[in-house]
């Protein structure tokens, strides 16, 4: 294959922990990224976790809280959060957000859709997006704020 071009309009909107996540590019396209069109409500966004690939936010409007190993950082538009292989991670949208979600080839796209399409989201059954996450070798380490005592 010599090449993919797409929009981030492409792809079909899975919906995941309250956010839209959109694949625009993906390993199985034969990409060595995957590139997710990200947007979501306040408040929404996955508790602390960790996986086997490198994760890139990059702000396009709104506000993301991030925290990688525990330390916090807030990014605007224009911001840009990489986080390693295997390191802890999570953020929350403080406010309406849109971002870019960019992985190294790993298994994001393939939990995304498994997620969206077979675990309750109203409300978000968090017990069972651990079980599908951890077959896609993601271990949260938190809970999500609402499922917190």
């Amino acid at each position: 294959m010599a090449g993919t071009i797409t929009s981030l309009e492409a792809g079909q909107g899975l919906v995941v922990l309250s956010e839209t996540l959109r694949p625009v590019l993906t390993g199985a396209m034969g990409a060595g990224i995957e590139l997710f069109d990200t947007r979501g409500p306040a408040d929404a966004g996955p508790p602390p976790h960790v996986h086997p690939w490198e994760e890139v936010y990059v702000v396009l409007s709104g506000r993301l809280e991030v925290s990688i190993a525990g330390e916090r950082f807030e990014l605007a538009p224009g911001g840009v959060a990489h986080i390693p292989a295997g390191v802890e991670h999570g953020y929350r949208n403080l406010g309406e957000a849109h971002f870019l979600t960019i992985t190294t080839r790993g298994n994001a796209a393939a939990f995304f859709t498994q997620v969206a399409s077979q675990v309750a989201m109203n409300p978000p059954d968090f017990q069972e997006v651990a079980r599908v996450a951890a077959s896609h070798e993601i271990a949260f380490t938190g809970l999500p704020p609402e499922q917190t005592p």
